[in-house]
């Protein structure tokens, strides 16, 4: 696979990663390589074999009586606990809250949690599951939350009345105006389905004791901060009283997040006095997080010359069973599914439906994959309808640097003219239309496409806290709360602040997170973490340097303004000293101490965009085979390019490019939950098909635009998820351009 690696732009050296050793060796210790706790039990899950079904007797005294069984909480165990999980607050939807940490009345799908048992050992555990016997009466399920909506389906929450969860909207313009403003009308539908986040590391891990009424927790999660305060509420405890300590994490994507089970444990810890672990298996990592399938319908109206006149969208956004993350979802989708078009006149209207799959949660560029799927493939389907190259639509509809875009965001901060030539030229294509000859012959037809894709920068989360210290020996450290995930987050502070305090990042240590040292932040996520968390080290390094700066003036003579830090030394006139030195002087205990913040743009009301500071594009482009007879589908070359603003450390950045472009590849070709027979067939990494070397293209070139015009430090932008969204719109295009055949839902098999 060929990859362009360059950086003509980036000033700042690309030392490796901070973690980079750690993880190479095997030294980093992710949940399974902590050391038990003294006295530790073990958990093992009753899953839930169907996908709906009432539940009409379970029966946990033969397990109960077992050598070696701690306790079990199934729903005839509950101690008189409120069994019902709280929602997170929405900025801008409203539910209430649907889903019990076990199993009450019915299960609503397959892996629903029936009961949790703890035993002195795993495998006790294990065979416990088996004594715990548990009658159901099978309900007809349903999987299309099409036809879930439909009269007579089946009622996942009767209290409810129906399977709609939510509703959201965004509009603007009048769309009946822009219509009549319109030379022709298209309609257009494309489908997402359902799939797994797949990360490396299973979903579900968890070490957690409750003691003196303290719970001490231990698991890979991506905001420590909010996963305090939830299990706080839950054990009816002071969010002080909870520490959570997040070791390293084996990838996420959005499915890092407390679990049914993860409650269930707790709740156990608490009950039988002793710690407990949960070590889930790949089958339960499968049952425990999805991201949503949605369905895209789009009304477009267009002048004769080819200018946009109006968009009107349809979403039916698939939740599974639960909440969990749905009402972000929808908002996403209805914010994103306009794509980065100039629209005087739009209206989209979202709907969250439940069905009987996995519950979906926050998924990498959550509600924006599938968006992006059904608006780039419209507007390409547009374009050739009307006999347009569709490079030249593009350039003429697209938003250019400085338009508005609408209330309550800021104006177009990117340039996509220079993002649409940078990803054609990545694959020697001059964006015509023209039929290319084969690479393999005859029987092989050869297509081009491209897309972009528009999503918000980081908005929301409140504040972000960072907190600096400079001992006598001359090193920083930082704690915070963000967990290194595995997108390079803690060595991206480790550069910060060794650009802003001109000190090697030998002589700077990051901490983990534990969120006894009380620095909240809202988690990394929604490309957030450069603009929040960067900026927030970069504050409390400047107000160190403050510090550091008067110190050596009043130790050493002169004015702070005289001194500065040369390459970890304190330098004045001619003179120059350590570090140590300065602090030293004051005395051997000393140390200093900052404490940095970023606060989120102010809420504009009744703005969706609200807290935004940026934009977030990317552009991408493929060059493809497919074989007329057999539909086999070889992909030549693929580019994409990203506005990153400014490289922190440009090798981690480039990196977050290719990964969430091969991403990209699985979910445009590869990737899908299947639900048939009542039930999830492929929930085991054995069937369940992911992108490997061979998949990829030869030619695989990834970029980034350079301009320094974002918020975060050094002028940086949020760039994480802007490369997976444009894989399977560019790809479909393409196969429409080798075939002339529009592929209409994912995965392109």
């Amino acid at each position: 696979m060929e990859s362009k690696i360059q950086n003509p732009q980036s000033k700042i050296p690309p030392w490796p990663r901070i973690d980079l050793k750690d993880k190479v060796t095997g030294q980093a210790q992710y949940i399974e390589d902590l050391p038990d706790l003294p006295n530790t039990a073990f958990g093992a899950a009753l899953l839930s074999p169907y996908s709906h079904a009432k539940i009409l007797r379970i029966d946990s005294s033969e397990a109960l009586t077992m050598p070696g069984v701690l306790g079990v909480v199934d729903r005839d165990h509950l101690d008189g606990v409120n069994p019902r999980l709280k929602l997170a607050p929405h900025e801008h939807l409203k539910i209430t809250d649907d889903q019990d940490f076990v199993a009450i009345d019915k299960v609503r799908y397959d892996g629903d949690l029936v009961a949790l048992v703890v035993a002195a050992d795993r495998r006790t555990a294990e065979r416990a599951l088996e004594k715990i016997h548990v009658d159901y009466e099978p309900l007809p399920p349903i999987f299309d939350a099409v036809a879930a909506l439909k009269p007579g389906a089946p009622i996942l929450h009767e209290e409810r009345g129906s399977n709609l969860l939510v509703e959201d909207s965004l509009a603007w313009g009048n769309i009946d105006e822009g219509f009549k403003q319109a030379d022709r009308i298209f309609e257009e539908t494309y489908s997402s389905p359902s799939m797994f986040h797949h990360p490396m590391e299973p979903v579900g891990g968890f070490l957690a004791q409750y003691v003196n009424g303290e719970a001490n927790v231990w698991l890979p999660t991506s905001s420590p901060t909010r996963d305090a305060a939830e299990f706080a509420h839950f054990l009816g405890i002071e969010p002080d009283k909870v520490r959570v300590r997040v070791p390293y994490v084996g990838g996420g994507f959005g499915s890092k997040i407390p679990t049914p089970a993860h409650f269930a444990a707790l709740f156990l810890s608490r009950k039988i006095g002793r710690p407990v672990r949960l070590i889930p298996s790949a089958e339960e990592s499968f049952r425990q997080n999805s991201r949503h399938a949605e369905v895209f319908r789009a009304k477009v109206g267009v002048k004769a010359d080819g200018t946009l006149t109006a968009l009107d969208v349809e979403l039916i956004v698939d939740t599974g069973a639960y909440t969990t993350g749905g009402l972000t979802a929808v908002h996403n989708s209805v914010i994103s599914a306009w794509g980065c078009y100039r629209l005087p006149h739009l209206r989209i209207r979202g709907k969250g439906v439940y069905t009987n799959k996995v519950p979906a949660g926050h998924t990498r560029a959550t509600g924006k994959i599938q968006t992006t799927w059904g608006i780039e493939c419209t507007m390409d389907s547009v374009a050739r309808q009307m006999s347009i190259d569709p490079y030249e639509f593009r350039k003429k509809n697209v938003l250019l640097r400085g338009d508005f875009v609408c209330t309550g965001t800021p104006k177009m901060d990117t340039d996509y003219l220079d993002l649409m030539a940078d990803a054609i030229a990545g694959i020697a294509w001059d964006g015509k239309a023209n039929p290319a000859p084969s690479m393999n012959g005859p029987r092989w037809a050869r297509g081009r496409g491209m897309a972009l894709s528009l999503r918000h920068g980081s908005q929301g989360g409140g504040r972000a806290y960072a907190l600096v210290t400079l001992d006598a020996r001359g090193v920083l450290t930082i704690q915070h709360n963000a967990p290194e995930i595995g997108q390079g987050t803690h060595n991206l502070f480790s550069v910060v602040a060794s650009q802003t305090l001109n000190l090697p990042q030998s002589q700077i240590r990051v901490r983990t997170p534990d969120t006894a040292v009380n620095l909240p932040f809202a988690g990394v996520s929604a490309q957030r973490t450069t603009m929040q968390m960067g900026n927030a080290v970069h504050n409390a390094c400047k107000t160190l340097q403050e510090d550091l700066l008067g110190l050596a003036a009043q130790v050493k003579g002169g004015e702070a303004k005289d001194w500065q830090i040369v390459d970890g030394r304190l330098c004045w006139g001619e003179s120059s000293f350590s570090i140590a030195e300065i602090i030293r002087a004051v005395g051997p205990s000393v140390v200093l101490k900052a404490v940095g913040y970023h606060s989120v743009p102010p809420m504009v009301k009744d703005s969706a965009f609200a807290g935004m500071d940026h934009w977030a594009p990317s552009g991408a482009a493929v060059d493809l085979e497919v074989n007329r007879d057999t539909g086999e589908l070889r992909i030549l070359g693929y580019a994409v390019i990203a506005d990153a603003g400014k490289t922190i450390h440009y090798p981690s950045a480039k990196a977050q490019v290719d990964g969430g472009a091969v991403m990209g590849f699985g979910h445009a070709l590869f990737e899908e939950t299947i639900y048939q027979d009542g039930q999830l067939q492929n929930g085991d990494p054995f069937q369940y098909r992911l992108p490997v070397m061979k998949d990829l293209p030869e030619l695989f070139y990834s970029s980034m635009l350079e301009k320094g015009d974002g918020p975060g430090p050094f002028g940086s932008k949020g760039m994480a998820q802007t490369s997976i969204v444009t894989v399977g719109p560019a790809i479909g295009n393409a196969v429409y351009d080798a075939l002339g055949v529009r592929v209409r839902s994912l995965p392109i098999t």
